[in-house]
């Protein structure tokens, strides 16, 4: 049940960070943001460190994991993300990262022994690859470049996102979710305050409590909270059936983007959102249907 309601609290918080994101983007270079919000998230996650008196491994296969998250998901994969949410909707973005699980069912074919692709994987990723491909392929994107860009560019950290996390569930070495968290968003806030600085982001940004009110959120919320529930799961359950947080999370942002930020959604998106969440439930319907069926999901 505890499970459970980590799950489900995980869904609600990372459908309300593309809002979020999207509000602070107006006015805050990419990596600016990203290195605010992960100072925020720091604060909190060394301070929980130090009250539960927890040691950081520094031994070579920690800090190699460290490294994986830290540049690959902390660093790439978010500035990604963020870059690619100047130009189109927050809507179409959590659309875009429903693809996750796809993405780490192909890395996991390499990379996990025990979930391997078979022919209902294959046609699963080729129905959501359709969906992907109607969604961009929407009159409204071709012919607005830096929306076509920053649809591709989202895409591009969907894929680099999913190979930390295969990696974590192939090589656990019994990684403590809280240290992790706060040395991988450590190594993330390096590279981007150090990107802002050399790429001049610091003079360009609009200081307000807007801002700075959503870096807040997303660090405290969408960094420390959220990723800490999220590697604390990923060592109980199975990381394809984890990625379900993706069915999720899309529907929140969507709703969250119509009625805060008045976005709307087009009928391309929605029949390609369909083609994704239908590839979705073929690549591993039977551990969807149990969950839907308030099964165990340990």
């Amino acid at each position: 049940m505890v499970k459970y309601l980590k799950f489900l609290l995980l869904s609600l918080i990372w459908g309300t960070t593309y809002a979020a994101i999207k509000i602070g983007s107006a006015s805050t270079p990419p990596m600016l943001g990203l290195a605010l919000r992960y100072c925020f998230a720091l604060v909190i996650l060394f301070a929980a460190i130090l009250i539960t008196k927890r040691k950081i491994p520094v031994d070579r296969s920690s800090l190699k994991i460290y490294a994986i998250v830290g540049i690959y998901s902390m660093g790439l994969s978010y500035l990604c993300t963020y870059w690619g949410m100047q130009y189109i909707p927050s809507g179409l973005s959590s659309l875009l990262w429903a693809t996750f699980p796809l993405c780490i069912g192909i890395f996991a074919n390499f990379m996990v022994p025990a979930e391997k692709l078979n022919a209902r994987h294959l046609l699963a990723i080729i129905l959501a690859i359709l969906g992907v491909t109607r969604i961009i392929s929407d009159w409204q994107l071709v012919l607005n470049v830096q929306v076509f860009i920053g649809c591709l560019v989202v895409l591009a950290g969907v894929i680099l996102a999913a190979y930390p996390n295969v990696y974590l569930k192939a090589y656990d070495n019994g990684y403590d979710s809280l240290v992790l968290t706060a040395m991988a968003i450590l190594i993330g806030a390096v590279l981007h305050t150090a990107g802002a600085l050399l790429t001049g982001q610091f003079q360009r940004m609009t200081w307000s409590l807007v801002n700075i009110g959503s870096a807040a959120y997303l660090g405290a919320f969408g960094s420390a909270v959220a990723f800490i529930i999220y590697y604390s799961l990923l060592q109980k359950i199975e990381v394809v059936k984890l990625s379900f947080v993706t069915f999720i999370s899309p529907i929140v942002a969507v709703l969250v983007g119509l009625i805060v930020l008045k976005e709307t959604v087009t009928l391309n998106e929605i029949i390609g959102v369909g083609l994704i969440f239908g590839g979705l439930f073929l690549y591993d319907y039977r551990k969807y249907t149990a969950f839907l069926k308030f099964g165990r999901i340990a």
